[in-house]
Protein backbone atom coordinates (compact mmCIF):
# COMPACT_ATOMS: atom_id res chain seq x y z
CA UNK A 1 0.00 0.00 0.00
CA UNK A 2 1.67 3.07 -1.12
CA UNK A 3 1.97 5.76 1.90
CA UNK A 4 1.77 9.05 1.41
CA UNK A 5 -1.03 11.55 -0.46
CA UNK A 6 -1.83 12.45 -4.07
CA UNK A 7 -3.93 15.08 -5.19
CA UNK A 8 -4.58 14.36 -8.74
CA UNK A 9 -6.40 17.06 -10.69
CA UNK A 10 -8.84 17.88 -7.58
CA UNK A 11 -11.66 20.35 -8.24
CA UNK A 12 -14.27 20.47 -5.54
CA UNK A 13 -17.54 22.70 -5.81
CA UNK A 14 -19.81 23.34 -2.57
CA UNK A 15 -23.36 22.74 -2.36
CA UNK A 16 -24.85 25.64 -3.78
CA UNK A 17 -22.35 26.02 -6.69
CA UNK A 18 -19.28 27.93 -5.13
CA UNK A 19 -16.24 26.37 -6.77
CA UNK A 20 -13.38 26.31 -3.79
CA UNK A 21 -10.73 24.03 -5.50
CA UNK A 22 -9.48 23.92 -9.04
CA UNK A 23 -7.47 21.90 -10.32
CA UNK A 24 -5.33 21.14 -7.39
CA UNK A 25 -2.42 18.48 -7.87
CA UNK A 26 -0.36 17.83 -4.67
CA UNK A 27 1.64 14.56 -3.47
CA UNK A 28 2.91 14.49 0.13
CA UNK A 29 5.41 11.83 1.05
CA UNK A 30 5.46 9.99 4.01
CA UNK A 31 7.36 11.85 7.02
CA UNK A 32 7.18 15.23 5.10
CA UNK A 33 6.53 18.85 6.86
CA UNK A 34 4.33 20.63 4.58
CA UNK A 35 3.11 23.92 5.39
CA UNK A 36 -0.05 25.20 3.19
CA UNK A 37 -0.66 29.07 2.97
CA UNK A 38 -2.48 31.58 0.86
CA UNK A 39 -5.30 34.26 1.34
CA UNK A 40 -8.02 33.90 3.40
CA UNK A 41 -11.08 32.02 1.05
CA UNK A 42 -7.79 30.47 -1.33
CA UNK A 43 -9.35 27.23 -0.36
CA UNK A 44 -6.47 25.88 2.40
CA UNK A 45 -9.20 24.74 4.74
CA UNK A 46 -11.16 23.24 1.87
CA UNK A 47 -7.96 20.91 0.56
CA UNK A 48 -6.94 19.66 4.16
CA UNK A 49 -11.37 18.30 4.49
CA UNK A 50 -10.57 16.09 1.69
CA UNK A 51 -7.74 14.67 2.94
CA UNK A 52 -9.82 12.46 5.94
CA UNK A 53 -12.77 12.40 3.84
CA UNK A 54 -14.70 15.14 5.12
CA UNK A 55 -15.32 15.93 1.46
CA UNK A 56 -17.39 14.92 0.02
CA UNK A 57 -18.70 12.86 2.63
CA UNK A 58 -19.74 15.17 5.07
CA UNK A 59 -19.95 18.02 3.78
CA UNK A 60 -21.78 16.96 0.22
CA UNK A 61 -21.30 18.77 -3.04
CA UNK A 62 -19.51 17.98 -6.03
CA UNK A 63 -15.55 16.48 -6.17
CA UNK A 64 -13.83 15.55 -9.45
CA UNK A 65 -10.36 14.03 -9.92
CA UNK A 66 -8.91 11.74 -6.96
CA UNK A 67 -7.51 12.33 -3.37
CA UNK A 68 -5.42 8.77 -1.97
CA UNK A 69 -4.67 8.59 0.80
CA UNK A 70 -1.60 5.76 1.96
CA UNK A 71 -3.86 3.73 -0.95
CA UNK A 72 -6.80 4.32 -0.17
CA UNK A 73 -9.28 6.86 -2.46
CA UNK A 74 -10.92 8.80 -0.27
CA UNK A 75 -14.44 8.79 -2.09
CA UNK A 76 -14.30 4.69 -1.71
CA UNK A 77 -13.63 5.13 1.99
CA UNK A 78 -15.28 5.51 4.89
CA UNK A 79 -14.04 8.38 7.32
CA UNK A 80 -13.90 5.73 10.03
CA UNK A 81 -11.58 4.01 8.16
CA UNK A 82 -9.47 6.88 7.58
CA UNK A 83 -9.98 7.76 11.05
CA UNK A 84 -6.59 5.70 11.94
CA UNK A 85 -4.55 7.33 8.94
CA UNK A 86 -5.13 11.47 8.76
CA UNK A 87 -6.16 13.32 12.25
CA UNK A 88 -7.18 16.57 11.29
CA UNK A 89 -7.60 19.65 13.77
CA UNK A 90 -9.70 21.64 13.10
CA UNK A 91 -9.82 25.63 12.74
CA UNK A 92 -12.54 25.63 14.98
CA UNK A 93 -11.73 24.20 18.31
CA UNK A 94 -15.56 24.74 19.59
CA UNK A 95 -16.27 22.11 16.75
CA UNK A 96 -13.87 19.83 17.69
CA UNK A 97 -14.85 19.98 21.47
CA UNK A 98 -17.71 18.01 22.97
CA UNK A 99 -16.79 15.98 25.58
CA UNK A 100 -17.10 16.87 29.82
CA UNK A 101 -13.37 17.50 30.79
CA UNK A 102 -10.16 17.76 28.40
CA UNK A 103 -9.23 14.00 30.02
CA UNK A 104 -12.43 12.76 28.49
CA UNK A 105 -11.76 14.75 24.95
CA UNK A 106 -8.31 12.95 24.99
CA UNK A 107 -9.68 9.64 26.28
CA UNK A 108 -12.73 9.63 23.25
CA UNK A 109 -10.72 8.87 20.39
CA UNK A 110 -8.51 6.16 22.18
CA UNK A 111 -11.24 4.47 23.03
CA UNK A 112 -13.17 4.42 19.43
CA UNK A 113 -9.52 2.36 18.65
CA UNK A 114 -10.10 -0.24 21.41
CA UNK A 115 -7.36 0.76 23.28
CA UNK A 116 -6.77 -1.11 27.16
CA UNK A 117 -7.88 1.36 30.12
CA UNK A 118 -3.90 1.05 31.38
CA UNK A 119 -2.93 2.10 27.84
CA UNK A 120 -5.11 4.71 27.44
CA UNK A 121 -4.44 6.46 30.84
CA UNK A 122 -0.67 6.15 29.66
CA UNK A 123 -1.31 7.76 26.28
CA UNK A 124 -3.09 10.66 28.25
CA UNK A 125 -0.86 11.63 30.49
CA UNK A 126 2.19 11.32 27.93
CA UNK A 127 0.18 13.66 25.71
CA UNK A 128 -0.70 15.99 28.56
CA UNK A 129 2.82 16.11 29.37
CA UNK A 130 3.99 16.56 25.56
CA UNK A 131 2.02 20.06 25.43
CA UNK A 132 1.66 21.03 29.41
CA UNK A 133 -2.13 21.26 29.98
CA UNK A 134 -2.12 18.81 33.06
CA UNK A 135 -3.57 21.38 34.92
CA UNK A 136 -6.37 21.77 32.32
CA UNK A 137 -7.41 17.58 31.92
CA UNK A 138 -10.42 17.92 34.58
CA UNK A 139 -11.71 21.51 33.39
CA UNK A 140 -14.26 21.62 30.61
CA UNK A 141 -13.34 22.41 27.32
CA UNK A 142 -16.31 25.03 27.17
CA UNK A 143 -14.78 27.03 30.49
CA UNK A 144 -11.14 27.14 28.53
CA UNK A 145 -9.87 30.65 27.06
CA UNK A 146 -9.80 29.91 23.40
CA UNK A 147 -6.02 29.66 23.45
CA UNK A 148 -6.43 26.55 25.69
CA UNK A 149 -9.39 25.57 23.29
CA UNK A 150 -6.91 25.32 20.88
CA UNK A 151 -3.97 22.88 22.99
CA UNK A 152 -6.47 20.70 24.07
CA UNK A 153 -7.98 20.42 20.27
CA UNK A 154 -4.67 19.38 18.90
CA UNK A 155 -3.79 16.81 22.22
CA UNK A 156 -6.65 14.87 21.24
CA UNK A 157 -5.63 14.42 17.62
CA UNK A 158 -1.98 13.80 18.24
CA UNK A 159 -2.51 11.20 21.15
CA UNK A 160 -4.82 8.95 18.34
CA UNK A 161 -0.80 8.98 16.51
CA UNK A 162 -2.07 9.12 13.02
CA UNK A 163 0.32 8.86 10.40
CA UNK A 164 -0.61 11.90 8.79
CA UNK A 165 -1.09 14.83 10.72
CA UNK A 166 -3.37 17.39 9.35
CA UNK A 167 -3.86 20.97 11.10
CA UNK A 168 -5.81 23.70 9.94
CA UNK A 169 -4.54 27.28 12.00
CA UNK A 170 -2.89 25.76 14.77
CA UNK A 171 -1.24 28.61 15.95
CA UNK A 172 -4.03 30.65 15.70
CA UNK A 173 -5.16 32.27 19.18
CA UNK A 174 -2.09 31.13 20.93
CA UNK A 175 0.71 33.03 23.11
CA UNK A 176 3.99 32.40 22.91
CA UNK A 177 4.61 30.14 25.16
CA UNK A 178 1.67 27.80 23.81
CA UNK A 179 3.05 28.17 20.14
CA UNK A 180 6.54 26.99 20.65
CA UNK A 181 5.33 24.08 22.54
CA UNK A 182 2.72 22.50 19.79
CA UNK A 183 5.84 24.00 17.50
CA UNK A 184 8.13 21.53 19.17
CA UNK A 185 5.57 18.68 19.02
CA UNK A 186 5.30 19.04 15.25
CA UNK A 187 8.92 19.22 15.01
CA UNK A 188 9.58 15.69 17.12
CA UNK A 189 6.63 14.14 15.19
CA UNK A 190 8.45 15.17 11.97
CA UNK A 191 11.28 13.54 13.60
CA UNK A 192 9.44 9.95 13.84
CA UNK A 193 8.53 10.29 10.48
CA UNK A 194 5.09 10.41 10.26
CA UNK A 195 3.68 13.17 7.49
CA UNK A 196 2.36 17.07 8.83
CA UNK A 197 0.47 19.17 7.01
CA UNK A 198 -0.10 22.72 9.13
CA UNK A 199 -2.64 25.28 6.80
CA UNK A 200 -1.09 28.33 8.60
CA UNK A 201 -1.20 32.29 8.64
CA UNK A 202 1.42 32.94 11.45
CA UNK A 203 4.41 31.97 8.95
CA UNK A 204 7.87 33.11 9.97
CA UNK A 205 8.33 30.28 12.09
CA UNK A 206 6.71 27.57 10.58
CA UNK A 207 8.57 28.34 6.84
CA UNK A 208 11.59 27.30 9.39
CA UNK A 209 10.07 24.24 10.11
CA UNK A 210 8.49 22.89 6.75
CA UNK A 211 10.58 21.00 3.95
CA UNK A 212 7.85 22.41 1.77
CA UNK A 213 5.74 25.62 1.32
CA UNK A 214 2.58 25.66 -1.12
CA UNK A 215 0.82 28.62 -1.46
CA UNK A 216 -2.77 28.75 -2.74
CA UNK A 217 -4.64 31.35 -4.59
CA UNK A 218 -8.23 31.46 -5.85
CA UNK A 219 -8.32 27.58 -5.48
CA UNK A 220 -5.21 26.56 -7.36
CA UNK A 221 -1.53 25.78 -6.43
CA UNK A 222 0.21 29.13 -6.76
CA UNK A 223 3.57 27.38 -6.12
CA UNK A 224 4.91 24.56 -4.02
CA UNK A 225 8.93 24.49 -3.11
CA UNK A 226 11.64 25.53 -1.08
CA UNK A 227 10.40 27.77 2.13
CA UNK A 228 13.27 30.07 1.68
CA UNK A 229 12.17 31.01 -2.01
CA UNK A 230 8.55 30.78 -0.66
CA UNK A 231 9.56 33.92 1.66
CA UNK A 232 10.02 36.36 -1.25
CA UNK A 233 6.85 35.22 -3.02
CA UNK A 234 4.87 35.30 0.27
CA UNK A 235 6.14 39.11 1.04
CA UNK A 236 5.37 40.62 -2.41
CA UNK A 237 2.16 38.68 -2.35
CA UNK A 238 1.52 41.01 0.95
CA UNK A 239 1.09 37.72 2.94
CA UNK A 240 3.47 38.61 5.28
CA UNK A 241 2.24 41.82 6.47
CA UNK A 242 4.37 45.01 6.35
CA UNK A 243 3.26 47.36 8.85
CA UNK A 244 5.78 49.71 8.55
CA UNK A 245 3.26 52.53 6.97
CA UNK A 246 1.06 52.14 9.99
CA UNK A 247 2.94 54.67 12.36
CA UNK A 248 0.98 55.24 15.53
CA UNK A 249 0.01 58.88 16.24
CA UNK A 250 0.40 59.67 19.82
CA UNK A 251 -2.98 61.02 21.71
CA UNK A 252 -3.49 64.13 23.09
CA UNK A 253 -5.81 63.27 26.14
CA UNK A 254 -3.09 62.25 28.41
CA UNK A 255 0.02 63.94 28.81
CA UNK A 256 1.90 60.84 30.03
CA UNK A 257 0.29 58.57 26.84
CA UNK A 258 -1.70 56.30 28.88
CA UNK A 259 -4.76 57.14 31.43
CA UNK A 260 -4.08 55.54 34.38
CA UNK A 261 -6.45 55.32 37.35
CA UNK A 262 -5.41 58.20 38.91
CA UNK A 263 -6.88 60.37 35.98
CA UNK A 264 -10.26 60.02 36.82
CA UNK A 265 -10.14 62.61 39.23
CA UNK A 266 -9.05 65.36 36.32
CA UNK A 267 -12.13 63.64 34.44
CA UNK A 268 -10.04 62.27 31.74
CA UNK A 269 -11.44 59.00 31.92
CA UNK A 270 -14.04 57.63 29.68
CA UNK A 271 -14.01 54.25 30.68
CA UNK A 272 -13.36 53.15 34.33
CA UNK A 273 -12.25 49.63 35.70
CA UNK A 274 -12.05 49.93 39.25
CA UNK A 275 -11.21 46.52 41.43
CA UNK A 276 -12.62 44.27 39.25
CA UNK A 277 -12.23 41.29 40.74
CA UNK A 278 -14.21 37.33 38.88
CA UNK A 279 -14.57 33.87 40.07
CA UNK A 280 -15.90 30.98 37.76
CA UNK A 281 -16.45 27.34 39.15
CA UNK A 282 -14.87 28.62 42.50
CA UNK A 283 -11.26 29.78 40.64
CA UNK A 284 -9.99 33.74 40.73
CA UNK A 285 -9.74 34.57 37.05
CA UNK A 286 -10.11 38.60 37.64
CA UNK A 287 -7.79 39.93 41.03
CA UNK A 288 -8.97 43.62 41.73
CA UNK A 289 -8.36 44.81 38.00
CA UNK A 290 -8.03 48.69 37.57
CA UNK A 291 -7.34 50.88 34.65
CA UNK A 292 -8.68 53.39 32.74
CA UNK A 293 -9.21 54.56 29.29
CA UNK A 294 -9.49 58.06 27.55
CA UNK A 295 -11.48 59.19 24.82
CA UNK A 296 -9.49 58.50 21.15
CA UNK A 297 -7.14 55.97 23.06
CA UNK A 298 -5.86 53.17 21.07
CA UNK A 299 -4.98 50.04 23.85
CA UNK A 300 -3.56 46.56 23.27
CA UNK A 301 -4.51 44.16 26.25
CA UNK A 302 -1.80 41.82 26.40
CA UNK A 303 -1.36 38.12 27.87
CA UNK A 304 -0.74 34.61 28.27
CA UNK A 305 -3.35 32.22 27.39
CA UNK A 306 -5.87 31.76 30.59
CA UNK A 307 -4.54 34.93 31.76
CA UNK A 308 -8.54 36.77 31.80
CA UNK A 309 -8.47 39.03 28.59
CA UNK A 310 -11.48 37.66 27.36
CA UNK A 311 -12.96 37.23 30.70
CA UNK A 312 -12.28 40.63 31.35
CA UNK A 313 -13.47 42.22 28.14
CA UNK A 314 -16.98 40.48 28.88
CA UNK A 315 -17.54 42.88 31.84
CA UNK A 316 -17.33 45.90 29.67
CA UNK A 317 -20.41 45.51 28.10
CA UNK A 318 -22.31 43.60 31.06
CA UNK A 319 -22.00 40.38 29.76
CA UNK A 320 -20.66 39.17 33.32
CA UNK A 321 -20.79 40.35 36.08
CA UNK A 322 -17.84 41.06 38.85
CA UNK A 323 -17.83 39.39 42.11
CA UNK A 324 -16.40 43.00 43.21
CA UNK A 325 -15.83 46.36 41.78
CA UNK A 326 -17.17 47.71 38.32
CA UNK A 327 -16.82 49.36 34.82
CA UNK A 328 -17.84 52.64 34.55
CA UNK A 329 -18.71 54.53 31.38
CA UNK A 330 -18.30 58.47 32.31
CA UNK A 331 -19.30 57.43 35.35
CA UNK A 332 -22.15 55.22 35.27
CA UNK A 333 -21.90 51.57 36.06
CA UNK A 334 -22.41 49.92 33.04
CA UNK A 335 -24.64 46.99 34.45
CA UNK A 336 -27.36 49.22 35.33
CA UNK A 337 -27.90 50.56 31.76
CA UNK A 338 -30.06 49.04 29.14
CA UNK A 339 -28.87 46.59 26.69
CA UNK A 340 -29.32 49.18 23.72
CA UNK A 341 -27.33 51.10 25.91
CA UNK A 342 -24.51 48.76 26.69
CA UNK A 343 -24.47 47.66 22.88
CA UNK A 344 -23.89 51.49 21.64
CA UNK A 345 -21.24 52.15 24.48
CA UNK A 346 -18.89 48.63 24.01
CA UNK A 347 -19.28 46.97 20.73
CA UNK A 348 -17.04 43.01 21.42
CA UNK A 349 -16.35 41.22 18.36
CA UNK A 350 -15.57 37.76 19.84
CA UNK A 351 -12.88 35.57 19.48
CA UNK A 352 -14.95 32.98 18.18
CA UNK A 353 -16.89 34.50 15.69
CA UNK A 354 -19.40 31.58 15.69
CA UNK A 355 -20.55 33.09 18.96
CA UNK A 356 -21.76 36.38 17.26
CA UNK A 357 -24.03 35.85 14.65
CA UNK A 358 -27.80 34.77 14.38
CA UNK A 359 -28.86 35.71 11.13
CA UNK A 360 -28.90 33.49 8.17
CA UNK A 361 -27.24 36.48 5.98
CA UNK A 362 -23.92 38.41 6.30
CA UNK A 363 -25.79 41.61 4.93
CA UNK A 364 -28.45 40.62 7.71
CA UNK A 365 -26.06 40.71 10.78
CA UNK A 366 -24.62 43.73 9.31
CA UNK A 367 -27.91 45.72 9.37
CA UNK A 368 -28.88 44.57 13.17
CA UNK A 369 -25.55 46.37 13.99
CA UNK A 370 -26.55 49.52 11.46
CA UNK A 371 -29.45 50.64 13.56
CA UNK A 372 -27.59 51.54 16.40
CA UNK A 373 -25.34 53.71 14.04
CA UNK A 374 -24.69 57.47 14.01
CA UNK A 375 -24.94 59.46 10.20
CA UNK A 376 -25.41 58.30 7.09
CA UNK A 377 -25.80 54.35 7.43
CA UNK A 378 -25.69 53.19 3.73
CA UNK A 379 -22.36 55.26 3.56
CA UNK A 380 -20.87 53.45 6.85
CA UNK A 381 -21.71 50.42 5.54
CA UNK A 382 -20.62 50.91 1.74
CA UNK A 383 -16.92 51.70 3.86
CA UNK A 384 -16.71 48.59 6.32
CA UNK A 385 -17.76 46.52 3.21
CA UNK A 386 -14.96 47.71 0.87
CA UNK A 387 -12.59 47.96 3.33
CA UNK A 388 -13.39 44.34 4.53
CA UNK A 389 -13.87 42.85 1.06
CA UNK A 390 -17.41 41.40 2.48
CA UNK A 391 -19.77 42.58 -0.78
CA UNK A 392 -19.23 39.04 -2.41
CA UNK A 393 -20.73 37.30 0.99
CA UNK A 394 -23.41 39.79 1.72
CA UNK A 395 -26.05 37.07 0.39
CA UNK A 396 -24.72 33.92 1.59
CA UNK A 397 -25.01 32.62 5.83
CA UNK A 398 -22.08 33.82 7.99
CA UNK A 399 -22.07 30.10 9.14
CA UNK A 400 -20.66 28.94 5.71
CA UNK A 401 -17.96 31.02 5.47
CA UNK A 402 -13.95 30.05 6.03
CA UNK A 403 -13.31 30.86 9.92
CA UNK A 404 -11.02 33.68 8.63
CA UNK A 405 -14.40 35.05 6.64
CA UNK A 406 -16.55 34.62 9.91
CA UNK A 407 -14.14 37.10 11.93
CA UNK A 408 -13.54 39.51 9.31
CA UNK A 409 -17.51 38.97 9.41
CA UNK A 410 -17.72 39.89 13.13
CA UNK A 411 -15.61 42.61 13.26
CA UNK A 412 -17.55 44.46 10.97
CA UNK A 413 -21.13 43.07 12.47
CA UNK A 414 -19.52 45.18 15.06
CA UNK A 415 -18.01 48.04 13.62
CA UNK A 416 -21.56 48.66 12.26
CA UNK A 417 -22.64 49.98 15.28
CA UNK A 418 -20.24 52.30 15.38
CA UNK A 419 -20.00 51.74 19.14
CA UNK A 420 -18.14 54.17 21.51
CA UNK A 421 -15.47 52.00 22.58
CA UNK A 422 -14.79 49.39 19.64
CA UNK A 423 -13.61 45.96 21.72
CA UNK A 424 -11.36 43.90 19.56
CA UNK A 425 -10.71 39.68 20.93
CA UNK A 426 -7.94 38.46 18.76
CA UNK A 427 -9.28 39.79 15.57
CA UNK A 428 -6.12 38.61 13.58
CA UNK A 429 -6.64 35.33 14.14
CA UNK A 430 -6.88 33.57 10.55
CA UNK A 431 -6.56 36.66 9.02
CA UNK A 432 -4.11 36.21 6.25
CA UNK A 433 -1.60 39.38 6.18
CA UNK A 434 -3.18 41.49 3.51
CA UNK A 435 -6.49 41.51 6.03
CA UNK A 436 -3.76 42.10 9.04
CA UNK A 437 -2.44 44.98 7.24
CA UNK A 438 -6.08 45.92 6.41
CA UNK A 439 -7.15 45.69 9.49
CA UNK A 440 -4.06 47.52 11.21
CA UNK A 441 -4.78 50.70 8.62
CA UNK A 442 -8.42 50.81 9.71
CA UNK A 443 -7.92 50.87 12.86
CA UNK A 444 -5.78 53.43 12.52
CA UNK A 445 -7.71 55.34 10.36
CA UNK A 446 -10.77 55.01 13.20
CA UNK A 447 -8.00 56.22 16.01
CA UNK A 448 -7.74 59.63 14.15
CA UNK A 449 -11.32 59.93 13.80
CA UNK A 450 -11.64 60.03 17.29
CA UNK A 451 -12.85 56.68 18.14
CA UNK A 452 -11.86 54.81 20.96
CA UNK A 453 -10.82 50.60 20.79
CA UNK A 454 -9.24 48.05 22.80
CA UNK A 455 -8.03 45.43 21.21
CA UNK A 456 -6.80 42.05 23.16
CA UNK A 457 -4.51 40.07 21.24
CA UNK A 458 -0.81 37.96 21.04
CA UNK A 459 -0.27 39.25 17.45
CA UNK A 460 2.69 41.83 18.69
CA UNK A 461 3.72 43.19 15.62
CA UNK A 462 0.14 44.35 15.16
CA UNK A 463 -0.21 45.77 18.74
CA UNK A 464 2.97 47.60 17.87
CA UNK A 465 1.35 48.64 14.44
CA UNK A 466 -2.26 49.98 16.03
CA UNK A 467 -1.49 50.79 19.75
CA UNK A 468 0.52 53.18 21.52
CA UNK A 469 -0.36 52.09 24.95
CA UNK A 470 -0.18 48.43 26.40
CA UNK A 471 -1.98 47.05 29.08
CA UNK A 472 -0.76 43.81 30.55
CA UNK A 473 -2.66 41.18 32.55
CA UNK A 474 -0.72 37.91 34.19
CA UNK A 475 -2.96 35.53 36.31
CA UNK A 476 -5.81 37.57 36.40
CA UNK A 477 -3.98 41.09 37.40
CA UNK A 478 -2.68 44.32 35.71
CA UNK A 479 1.47 43.60 35.99
CA UNK A 480 2.17 46.60 33.31
CA UNK A 481 0.72 49.29 31.57
CA UNK A 482 2.20 51.90 29.97
CA UNK A 483 3.42 52.88 25.93
CA UNK A 484 4.44 50.02 24.13
CA UNK A 485 8.10 51.07 24.04
CA UNK A 486 8.69 50.98 27.61
CA UNK A 487 6.88 47.79 28.64
CA UNK A 488 7.21 45.57 25.76
CA UNK A 489 10.12 43.55 27.27
CA UNK A 490 7.81 43.11 30.14
CA UNK A 491 4.61 41.81 27.70
CA UNK A 492 6.46 39.78 25.79
CA UNK A 493 7.44 37.98 29.18
CA UNK A 494 3.94 37.60 30.55
CA UNK A 495 2.56 37.03 27.17
CA UNK A 496 5.12 34.67 26.01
Amino acid sequence: MAAGIQIRNARYRYPGGRLALDGIDLSIGKGEYVLVCGANGSGKSTMACLLNGLIPHFFGGKLEGSVIVNGMDTRATNVSELFPHVGLVLQNADAQLFNGTVEDELAFGLESLGLSPDRISEKIRETAKTFRIEHLLARPPDLLSGGEKRMAGIASIYCLGPSVLVLDEPYANLDGEGAERVREALKALHRRGLAVVVVEQKLDECLEDADRCVVMEQGKVLYDGSPVRARTILSSAGLIPDYSECHVVKSNVCDNGNCPIENVKSGEAFVRVEQLSCEMDGKPILRNVSFAICRGETVALMGRNGSGKTTLIKHLNGLYRPRSGGVFFEDKRIDVRTPPQKASLAGISFQNPNDQFFKSRVEDELRVGLELAQGDREVWLERICDVFDLHKFLDRSPFRLSEGEKKRTAVCSVLAMDPRLLVLDEPTAGQDGRLRLRLAKIVRELNREGRTILVATHDFDFARAVADRWIVLENGAVVADGPWETIEQSAQTAAA
